[in-house]
């Protein structure tokens, strides 16, 4: 793996689609990433593409001529959840790989859909978070996987958040899909595939007549593994940030994951035979200093590499499908009060070791 990723030893050139918030999130990071060179900004609002191209030197050019471009190779989907499967589905049918923010779709059937396409045109789906190449993540991973601790027995998952925003971010499982895949994705990449799940759907007081609000999810995933983990997003906390909960329990302790919503917060070990119970920094999850604390981005460099070596992404589209299927699982159950059995499955993802890591990010 090499900075350059085009078979020529170019960059690969990637277009954005969609120029709101999320973008800002993004360009800091793709601009500097030598693997990659950013060609064009588009979005169906002009005015939002003129705004981020003034302000990073992009060119913004329509939704159109984006697609139409030959040299472009991979388009990052930035835009709402709600458009990213026909977005997705454009790209695909342009001819162009895509790199998807979560989540990837809000059915497992259209997720699946969009990647036979892509399979029939040869193409490449991989998706956010990217959050899991941080070094948080992966020194904690290490950490679990050596085998020390002992084999993983349970997880511990959780978020908590405030209601301070728009109704329409609950009246439609929106939130629950907007947040899920951070703690989906990291139970699936340390575990496998999720087989079947439960339940159970918290919905805030509304006056008659008005949109049911789903404010929380709760439920246990059960595994292929035969490992069983619980999971809940709950958003009525008076803390307006999040309260982040990724606990792995073990046969001699605890690790204690970082946020999956950031890259590099320090990570933590704590051993049951402590008679003191005090947490030890893993060594290698905090990021140093001087590197950005937002990286978003890494996926898409990530995944160009490994499209110029003929592998898999570790951000890949299964494993954005099973995420998918796992959460509409959950709200399924929730709302049918049995059981169910998820119809896709994923392989875990290899690690991503610091050599890599700088090899896709040498500035950092």
């Amino acid at each position: 793996m090499t900075g350059n990723t085009g078979t020529d030893g170019s960059p690969t050139r990637i277009g954005l689609a969609g120029a709101g918030a999320v973008s800002h999130q993004y360009l800091p990071n793709l601009l500097r990433l030598p693997g990659l060179e950013v060609a064009a900004v588009s979005d169906v609002d002009t005015a939002v593409a003129a705004n981020v191209s003034e302000e990073f030197g992009v060119p913004a050019v329509g939704v159109d001529e984006l697609l139409a471009d030959p040299s472009i190779e991979i388009v990052v989907n930035l835009t709402p959840i709600a458009f990213h499967v026909p977005v997705t589905r454009n790209i695909l049918e342009a001819g162009k790989h895509v790199y998807s923010e979560k989540s990837l779709a809000k059915s497992v059937t259209e997720a699946q859909d969009l990647l036979a396409l892509a399979d029939s045109k040869g193409l490449v789906i991989a998706g956010a978070p990217d959050t899991l190449l941080g070094t948080a993540f992966q020194a904690a991973r290490r950490t679990l996987e050596h085998g020390s601790l002992g084999r993983p027995l349970t997880a511990v998952a959780a978020m908590l958040r405030s209601q301070a925003l728009s109704t329409r971010y609950f009246s439609d499982y929106t939130a629950i899909f907007d947040m899920a895949p951070y703690y989906v994705s990291a139970l699936a990449t340390l575990f496998g595939p999720v087989t079947e799940v439960s339940g159970y759907l918290e919905n805030a007081p509304t006056e008659p007549g008005q949109p049911v609000l789903t404010v929380g999810v709760s439920g246990v995933l059960h595994f292929e593994s035969g490992l069983t983990a619980s999971l809940t997003l709950n958003w009525g906390s008076s803390f307006r940030h999040e309260v982040p909960v990724l606990d792995v329990y073990t046969q001699s302790g605890v690790v204690r994951f970082a946020n999956p919503n950031n890259f590099g917060d320090p990570a933590f070990l704590r051993l049951h035979e402590d008679p003191a119970e005090q947490w030890q920094e893993i060594p290698g999850s905090r990021q140093p200093a001087d590197w950005l604390y937002n990286r978003r981005g890494l996926g898409v460099a990530e995944m160009a590499a490994a499209i110029a070596v003929g592998r898999t992404p570790r951000a890949s589209g299964q494993l954005a499908c099973h995420v998918v299927d796992v959460i509409e699982s959950l709200i399924k159950a929730a709302e049918s009060g049995q059981s169910v059995t998820l119809t896709s499955t994923v392989q875990q993802p290899e690690p991503l070791s610091d050599a890599e890591r700088r090899q896709l990010d040498p500035k950092v």
